[in-house]
């Protein structure tokens, strides 16, 4: 595809990033649905999914996680995702 056809699947995983006050932030993974399949212009909070570790807010704002703590994050999205749409095997 090399143009937005406005397409989405009307599940999906929304993040959000928390400064919890005392030098550290977290990332909270939540599910979603949209109001339609073709551009979709409404998602909803459907029910909340997990949360990341703790990260000091240095490493966070310096993208210098680990290469695990990324490869994690990815790993959650995308097993969601799966899950969400049934396509785990």
């Amino acid at each position: 595809m090399e143009f937005d056809d406005k397409i989405r699947g009307t599940k999906g995983v929304v993040v959000c990033l928390r400064d919890m006050g005392d030098g550290t932030s977290r990332l909270f993974f939540d599910d979603v649905a949209a109001d339609k399949e073709a551009n979709p212009t409404n998602w909803s909070h459907d029910s909340f999914y997990t949360f990341s570790p703790m990260f000091s807010n240095s490493e966070l704002e310096d993208m210098s996680l680990s290469a695990q703590h990324f490869e994690q994050i990815g790993v959650a999205v995308v097993a969601r995702l799966l899950a969400l749409n049934g396509r785990v095997k």
